[in-house]
């Protein structure tokens, strides 16, 4: 019986597909749903109809068919990468990043999930910490041409004028239709190289701070890659210099978490709230924390706080739910 719903499921899913070709956009979601209620175990029918949701410009009902992906397969990529799209693309870059982090926990050499990563960062003034999330870029896929372009500017604006006319050479070597674009950026190398060497001590302040940004992007890496101890280690190190830095308190929070240092996670995240009291990222991981350690009655505060600033954050809904289920069952267990 499975195999034979499975079966109609299948051809629900494939006439969904050429209805939606065919811009019959109501009809083709018609036959997805079907495809879903035959086969409710398959994630790509889920996800599917997200990317019909997306492309029909309904971002909202577009999440929730990828997060209902998700419930079914939480490792599932696709549906990962995508709701990264549509969260950048709503300026949640953070939410974002945590999407295309999933994607590289099971994908690490997911080329366009790392570079999007890249980008967020950039987009978050954190260029320096782009760097070697472009650098992994290239270190799969050599001759790609954006990674090459957005580390020499990087790299020229950070100083370091002979990686920014490497990546520059580089892109005019893979591109011929960038020699313009490269001999403009070359000569605002030499520009400030220039200028830089005029004033010795700004230079040497410069590589300073790189060398302290370096630590942040290593600990970004260190907590992907889920090497908690070096993450922490890292954050610690940075946040002596920058104490008020957002990214790197998120970073010391996940990384005590990962090393099961309950109270200083708690902590950490305590902190950021106190004084970004709509940090969703920070209440949903207190959330998380007290879920964890069975405390169901704070879990659930932060969770629902979390929804009443963003009821679209992933999973959100699932976890309130889940939670108000145990303690129904544990006060029912007690009238007993």
């Amino acid at each position: 019986m499975a195999k034979l719903e499975n079966v109609y499921a299948q051809r629900h899913y494939e006439t969904a597909l050429y209805l939606f070709e065919q811009g019959q956009y109501d009809k083709a979601i018609a036959q997805i749903e079907k495809a879903i209620k035959k086969a409710p175990d398959n994630p790509d029918y889920y996800s599917t109809k997200g990317v019909f949701l997306h492309k029909m410009n309904d971002p909202i009902r577009a999440i929730e068919a990828y997060q209902a992906a998700l419930q079914v397969a939480p490792d599932h990529c696709f549906s990962h990468y995508n709701l990264g799209l549509i969260y950048m693309r709503q300026n949640k870059t953070l939410q974002a990043i945590s999407e295309w982090e999933a994607v590289i926990k099971s994908k690490p050499r997911d080329v366009d999930a790392i570079f999007n990563i890249a980008v967020a960062l950039s987009h978050l003034g954190k260029s320096t910490q782009a760097i070697p999330f472009y650098e992994k870029v290239i270190e799969i896929k050599p001759d790609h041409v954006q990674a090459h372009q957005n580390l020499g500017v990087i790299y020229r604006d950070a100083g370091d004028f002979a990686k920014a006319r490497h990546h520059l050479l580089r892109l005019k070597d893979l591109d011929s239709t960038y020699v313009e674009v490269v001999e403009a950026e070359i000569i605002k190398c030499e520009e400030q190289e220039f200028l830089a060497n005029l004033d010795k001590q700004k230079q040497d302040y410069s590589e300073t701070m790189l060398d302290d940004h370096g630590d942040l992007s290593v600990a970004l890496m260190a907590i992907i890659n889920e090497d908690f101890d070096k993450a922490l280690f890292c954050a610690e190190k940075y946040l002596e210099l920058y104490p008020d830095d957002l990214l790197a308190q998120m970073i010391l929070g996940q990384a005590q978490q990962g090393l099961s240092k309950s109270s200083d996670a708690i902590a950490t995240f305590m902190r950021i709230v106190a004084e970004h009291p709509e940090n969703c990222d920070a209440l949903f991981n207190l959330g998380n924390i007290f879920l964890g350690i069975g405390e169901l009655e704070k879990s659930l505060g932060y969770f629902e706080k979390v929804f009443a600033l963003l009821p679209d954050y992933p999973l959100i809904r699932e976890n309130i739910s889940s939670i108000k289920k145990k303690l129904h069952k544990t006060e029912s267990d007690d009238d007993e």
